[in-house]
């Protein structure tokens, strides 16, 4: 009868080369291969080794009578076997539940290996003497690898002939290599017995026959409980060891870094129990209790993509507790480390093991070279924005980025002085801006606008196209226009299309005219206040770790009439509409008024808010509006009323650019 006759029993299976992959009967898990040639079967998932003829697994199912009409092929014969005698295995339950791993594990139910498995295992000894091949081929292999024989004796590593699967002999055709695969092969083991409670209760075979390219890297497992403990999981065994806490666990991903860790001279070394894809929740749930009283683990895992992967897993399991090792490079586990550069790197390598870095903490050490430059004033002491001394006390940003709180009465000039603020940081410091101006629908006049402020020029009309160039060439490399047609104006929408104007130019300020436009995400908070709180932080969060000032203009609440006469009251910090939060969270704070009177007319810049006065302060400074749009600060209102009858005081009048005038 053809194999495939048979394969009817696994109807999930699907086609991988010359095998077929299915659930394995025995263990449930999809790790089945069987061999479409030969019929051949055989599960790799550690600890299952379930395998023989595909012919007489059909056989016997139907000997026994077993069904499984329609249920997956994890219900098995094993499972049936072990209904109702309690073992960590068995899956029937009185009243039909299943019973994997519905009561916790303990180290007491993890069944010793049998007398047999024992019996062909032969100890590594350190006889000078001896002839045996097996011994031999184990020596060979571990002095190779870096091991000495008293570190493997000590680890009671053991030797034999045994089947081994996952080889392939370069010698045989295509046909027989798959062949040889599913079947197995037998080679010289060397034999990793692990213990609990200090007896047997598992182990793993890894060949070490040598071949002209290195070492055969096949394997195969006897263990009577599933799922397999860690290796070498004894060593802190409380029951075993008079400390009653851990200092340290190194945790590996393999049994052999584990005999290099041995080497190294760390007692407390285990590695997970299937390499790179145990199931850790399983695999170390008996010992739970045990890994509790470890303070720190050392987390040595591989650099390869399922070493990196089992690292995460392993910090998500252990969270805080967990250090981690940086191999050198070349190196694929700690094991290649003591091969290439001895011992000594090892434990240089485990010594300076520490946690992943993370913006959340910030220690005295790891800051001490930025606190000493501090300290001799070597820092980041802010830019001039363009206007002169008088601007420079009160407004002096950095490069940090954060949040800018720009209010005043309306059509008091906000955007106007806005438009000109940010010309000169463009064109005087070499910044970058994104604009969000929900009140200048048309975009090409306030692009127009700019270019006049570049000039200072309110007529351009006699200007040529090739005299403008080097401005609109200039802007387009330095700023750029959100419109947010296609999406809504919620703070999350505005973020997304700055991360995409940052990606193209280094953006150092995002400015946002006006708050009210803005849409707030609904359902996200149940008030005003909390939703203005969420879209500060958001920004305010976004801005600093991106080293990009986000400017807000918000408007101020209704003001009083002062009096019963025509005058409101000053704005305040505390004015702005709809939250103290603005006050709260903002890092520079500023008004903008402007005062139109016969014989005085100006305006003034109120900074209410410096978070770093140790750069500026609190203050206000006047300045006078020319008619291209450019403010000139000025000491006093004495000054300008002198200069309003007819004395002339020095104005930034030439372009900000290289042009040739008319």
């Amino acid at each position: 009868m053809k194999p495939f006759y048979y394969l009817s029993d696994f109807p999930e299976r699907r086609r991988a080369g010359k095998n077929y992959i299915a659930e394995c009967p025995k263990c449930g898990k999809k790790h089945l291969a069987i061999s479409r040639d030969t019929g051949l079967y055989c599960c790799f998932y550690a600890g299952c080794d379930f395998h023989g003829k595909l012919k007489d697994f059909w056989t016997e199912r139907r000997s026994t009578g077993w069904q499984d009409a329609g249920s997956p092929a994890g219900a098995s014969l094993m499972a049936k076997g072990s209904a109702g005698k309690g073992e960590p295995g068995g899956m029937a339950l009185a009243g039909g539940g299943n019973a994997a791993f519905e009561v916790s594990m303990i180290p007491e139910d993890y069944k010793r290996l049998s007398p047999e498995v024992i019996a062909k295992i032969k100890p590594l000894t350190d006889d000078p003497e001896t002839s045996d091949t097996g011994q031999l081929a184990a020596r060979r292999y571990l002095a190779d690898m870096g091991i000495s024989l008293k570190t493997a004796i000590d680890a009671r590593i053991g030797c034999l002939v045994h089947r081994c699967f996952g080889g392939k002999d370069s010698k045989d055709s295509k046909d027989g290599k798959d062949k040889k695969n599913a079947a197995g092969m037998m080679y010289q083991c060397i034999a990793y017995v692990n213990y609990i409670n200090g007896q047997p209760v598992n182990v793993k075979y890894r060949s070490c026959d040598a071949t002209a390219s290195g070492y055969t890297k096949c394997w195969s497992q006897d263990s009577p409980t599933t799922p397999c403990p860690p290796y070498n999981i004894d060593c802190i065994n409380p029951l075993l060891i008079a400390e009653e806490n851990i200092p340290r666990l190194i945790v590996t991903e393999g049994e052999r870094d584990v005999l290099t860790l041995r080497e190294a001279g760390y007692p407390y070394v285990i590695s997970v129990p299937n390499g790179a894809a145990s199931d850790l929740s399983k695999g170390f749930e008996a010992f739970r209790p045990w890994l509790d009283r470890v303070q720190e683990l050392v987390i040595c895992g591989d650099s390869d993509l399922p070493g990196r992967t089992l690292v995460k897993h392993l910090a998500d399991y252990f969270g805080t507790r967990c250090l981690f090792t940086v191999l050198p490079g070349g190196c694929k586990d700690i094991s290649d480390v003591l091969v290439v550069y001895g011992a000594d790197v090892v434990r240089e390598i485990i010594g300076s093991a520490c946690p992943h870095r993370t913006s959340d903490i910030i220690t005295v050490s790891e800051r001490a070279d930025e606190i000493m430059n501090v300290l001799n004033g070597n820092y980041d002491h802010g830019y001039d924005v363009g206007y002169g001394p008088l601007t420079d006390r009160v407004f002096h940003p950095t490069d940090q980025g954060g949040l800018i709180i720009a209010t005043g009465k309306p059509n008091s000039g906000k955007t106007d002085f806005l438009n000109d603020l940010t010309c000169r940081l463009m064109a005087k410091t070499g910044r970058n801006v994104c604009y969000l101006s929900f009140e200048v629908p048309d975009k090409n006049k306030h692009m127009a606008n700019l270019i006049r402020l570049m000039l200072g020029k309110v007529n351009t009309a006699a200007y040529t196209r090739e005299q403008l160039q080097p401005i609109v060439s200039f802007l387009d490399g330095h700023m750029v226009h959100l419109d947010l047609h296609e999406v809504s104006p919620t703070p999350a929408n505005i973020i997304e299309r700055a991360e995409r104007v940052k990606r193209a130019m280094p953006l150092k300020y995002l400015i946002i005219d006006p708050y009210l436009f803005m849409e707030m995400e609904t359902g996200r908070y149940n008030t005003e206040t909390q939703a203005i709180k969420g879209m500060l932080t958001q920004m305010q969060a976004w801005g600093r770790n991106n080293g990009v000032w986000v400017i807000i203009v918000a408007h101020p609440r209704s003001l009083k009439k002062l009096n019963g006469k025509n005058e409101l009251e000053e704005i305040d910090m505390y004015t702005i509409s709809g939250s103290a939060n603005w006050a709260n969270l903002a890092d520079f704070i500023f008004s903008i008024s402007r005062i139109e009177e016969p014989d005085r007319r100006y305006t003034r810049l109120d900074m209410l808010k410096v978070r770093d006065q140790d750069l500026c302060r609190t203050g206000s400074v006047l300045f006078v509006r020319q008619p291209c749009g450019r403010y000139d600060e000025r000491e006093s209102e004495e000054q300008i009323m002198t200069e309003m009858q007819g004395k002339v005081l020095d104005k930034d009048r030439l372009p900000w650019m290289g042009l040739v005038t008319p």
